[in-house]
């Protein structure tokens, strides 16, 4: 006997996601906004030194994070990127971080020659950040100045020379720079920003 099934049981087996472990069924999930043709919008304008500043709409981490984005990274060429995460500073494939519901690029401003880190390059930056990713820096979310891990901004910031020192705001009795602290610097450039 031929089994024929109906059309709307195929199409709601394709919107519901099955999690095992622990036991979760989510109909119709939203994964990952930002689509190829964006991530190879991303590809092409990206340039080694530029900041990456992410989002996911889904996580709860999302809702505990001041603002809209919740994550920074540098591009440090090779399609690569340097980011303090749970694990550490670590550099992971551009096309693994862009796995993401918006994202948005940003350059750093031409340099004011009166300011201490005007001698601060992109190359320089690039260069710390790996230096960074190679010793495994442990990543955490102490806000002290003369510590020695970093959370995702303060990374950005520390291999910038402390560029973004104007842009941290207090939050909850701590002086903390938040993504978008670093996108609404006047220290930035907007490159790209792709809120699908």
């Amino acid at each position: 006997m031929k089994v024929k099934f109906p059309k709307f049981l195929i199409k709601a087996t394709g919107d519901i996601k099955f999690s095992k472990y622990p036991l979760w069924i989510q109909y119709k999930p939203q994964l990952h906004s930002v689509k190829g043709p964006q991530v190879r919008e991303i590809l092409a304008t990206v340039r080694g030194g530029d900041i990456l500043l992410r989002r996911f709409s889904a996580y709860l981490n999302t809702v505990f994070c001041p603002g809209f984005f919740g994550h920074a990274g540098l591009y440090v060429g090779n399609n690569q990127i340097v980011h303090a995460v749970g694990q550490g500073v670590i550099q992971e494939d551009i096309l693994n971080f862009c796995r993401c519901d918006a994202i948005c690029v940003l350059n750093i401003s031409p340099q004011n020659k009166f300011m201490p880190y005007a001698a601060m390059t992109r190359e320089t930056a690039v260069k710390e950040a790996l230096i960074l990713a190679d010793k495994n820096v442990p990543y955490d979310f102490d806000f002290s100045s003369d510590n020695k891990t970093y959370y995702c901004t303060e990374l950005v910031d520390r291999v910038y020379n402390g560029i973004f020192y104007a842009d941290y705001s207090e939050i909850a009795g701590n002086y903390i720079l938040t993504p978008d602290g670093i996108r609404n610097s006047k220290e930035v450039i907007m490159k790209l920003e792709i809120k699908p």
